[in-house]
Order: C-alpha cells, then structure tokens, then sequence
C-alpha cells in the first residue's frame, strides 16, 4: 500500500506540475520518480524492493497519465483531450523494466560496508545525471530542477548514509555513477522516439 500511494502521490504530483508554470520541468525529468524510488527501497530486500518500485512506478505512470487528462480539462474546459494508450503501455513496460532495476539497485543503499556506498552513489549519480540533462538542453529550467535534485540528494543522503568516512566514499563513486546514469536517464526517450517513429 505505502510503495501504491506513494506512486499516485508522486505521478499525480508531476501531472500537476506539467501545467504549472514555476514547476513544469519536474515534470520533464525523472528526478521525481528516482527520488521516489531511492527512499521506498533503501535497506530494503531485494525482492521486495524490486516488486514494490514496480509497483509504484506502474501507479506514477498511470496516475500521470490520468492526472494530466484531467488537469487539462480544468484548464482547459470542454477542449477534447484523450490519453495516448500505445504511449501510456511504453512507459508501463518500461516502468517495469526501469523498476526491477532500480528497486535491486537502490535496495542496497543505506547498507554498511562497499555495497551501501555502491547503493547510494547510484541514486545520487542518477539524480545529477538527470539534472544535467535537462539543465544543459533546457537552461531556463536549470533553477528548479537543479533545486530539486540537491533537496532529493540530501534526503537520500540522510536516510543512506551512516558515517562522514561512508559519505566521502560515495561521494568519490558519484562522478562514475552519473557517467553511467547519463546513459540511463537518456534511454527512455531515445527509445520512446523511436517507437512512435516506427524506428524499431
């Protein structure tokens, strides 16, 4: 229950925000859902951290979907406006995906020892890396979602780590950990583009 509403919480938050004009660039990155994902699996087992990022990614997607439907016909009443189901199933397949992956990754995170620090440096390297790309493509939303992503770090940070000397490890694992995280929080839309193209 508590990995479900935290993904209609946070899904109908970023379907809020992408019609708000101080907060919309939320609604353009993963911040948000990394965020989300870090704290509902940290120190959690793996297995269940898998099946509850899942969870709570499949819940974000669809109340996103829904919640922007809706937001619309508050803004804009009696305009049509219709939920696009082949882009609504790729981002439920690939929330799926996305989840098991993260919720293993991040479930390491706050344990002690190398994999504590591998855990935690992976979250934190995903949130910069997220940040950077927007920020780089989009330089006018740099302040929020900049914002955004050292509030999230600092309650990872807070919840993960246990000692100054674990905190100066993750630290020097970040940079590498963003590297690869640049990767991954590029994939989604690479891969999104080209479905709807009929690339693949």
């Amino acid at each position: 229950m508590v990995a479900l509403a935290a993904g209609v919480l946070t899904g109908g938050f970023a379907a809020w925000a992408y019609y708000d004009d101080q907060l919309r660039p939320l609604a353009h990155t993963f911040g948000l859902w990394i965020a989300m994902l870090a704290l509902l699996s940290a120190g959690q087992q793996p297995r269940r951290a898998m099946a509850h990022a899942c969870l709570a990614l499949a819940a974000a997607v669809i109340a996103f979907f829904v919640g922007k439907k809706t937001m619309y016909g508050v803004d804009y009443p009696g305009m049509p406006y219709s939920i696009n189901i082949s882009e609504l199933m790729t981002w439920l397949v690939l929330a799926v995906v996305a989840g098991a992956v993260l919720g293993w990754a991040f479930s390491w995170a706050g344990r002690p020892g190398g994999v504590g620090v591998a855990g935690t440096a992976a979250v934190i390297g995903l949130l910069v890396a997220d940040a950077y790309r927007r920020s780089t493509n989009y330089p006018a939303d740099a302040p929020v979602v900049v914002t955004f992503a050292t509030l999230a770090a600092v309650a990872v940070l807070a919840v993960t780590v246990r000692s100054w000397r674990q905190l100066t490890l993750v630290a020097g694992c970040t940079v590498p950990a963003a590297l690869v995280g640049f990767l991954l929080v590029s994939a989604p839309d690479l891969l999104q583009q080209l479905l709807v193209t009929g690339g693949l």
